[in-house]
């Protein structure tokens, strides 16, 4: 997900009908400049080169972002069938993964290696992070693990004491706060109401990440 904003002028975009590296390409309606979906980035026109600004989102099933927000709204679409029709995450994990960061430090983490290790403390660019994982609902988010000038370590928990909640959980080690796995919202406390910041980051096919990112590092479980 991007801002259409890019430089003070809010762009409108379409489909190309294009692949390139076998993701689709957009343009935009302002300058026809041609888009790269997964990247965010401009490959042709006037504004070549230039890059929309992620805004962090989540990849997850309906009825978990329900549960979350009951009042949000929904965009109706069509249903279809066919090679289009239903996705089932949970039954290709191992072909996924969570990319974080830009340029040399981009990183994917695996969701066959989170799903093992579903709080996982790291470093990127010499920023401290926490990579979460919902081994239910299959998808993961980051957040800078730096609070008001102190480092946190984090480690999982399988939920909420409370029957009736099982959300997944986490406890800092710093002060044995109990904090929202997968929103960094702080529960319960030294911390409790703090937030932790969320860091852009999106989820990708493994093999079209590597056609993208060559140079980029690729953490699986046999590598830590």
């Amino acid at each position: 997900m991007y801002g259409r904003t890019l430089d003070g002028q809010v762009l409108n975009f379409g489909h190309e009908g294009v692949l390139y590296r076998n993701s689709f390409v957009m343009y935009d309606k302002e300058t026809n400049s041609k888009w790269l979906h997964v990247t965010g980035e401009a490959l042709k026109g006037e504004l070549k080169g230039k890059k929309l600004g992620i805004i962090p989102s989540q990849i997850m099933p309906y009825r978990t972002w329900k549960k979350r927000h009951p009042d949000t709204g929904v965009l109706l679409g069509e249903k279809v069938s066919g090679m289009m029709g239903t996705f089932t995450l949970k039954d290709r994990i191992s072909s996924f993964g969570l990319s974080v960061g830009e340029g040399r430090n981009v990183t994917l983490f695996r969701f066959s290696l989170l799903n093992r290790l579903p709080v996982l403390d790291t470093t990127l660019a010499d920023a401290p992070l926490v990579v979460c994982f919902d081994q239910t609902a299959i998808y993961a988010v980051a957040f800078r693990s730096h609070l008001s000038g102190r480092q946190l370590h984090f480690s999982a928990l399988s939920s909420v004491p409370d029957a009736e909640d099982t959300r997944p959980l986490m406890r800092d080690a710093e002060t044995g706060s109990l904090w929202l796995r997968m929103t960094g919202e702080c529960l319960a406390g030294e911390l409790k109401g703090s937030q932790l910041e969320q860091v852009p980051a999106t989820a990708w096919l493994g093999n079209r990440w590597m056609a993208f990112f060559e140079g980029g590092r690729d953490v699986q479980l046999e590598k830590l």
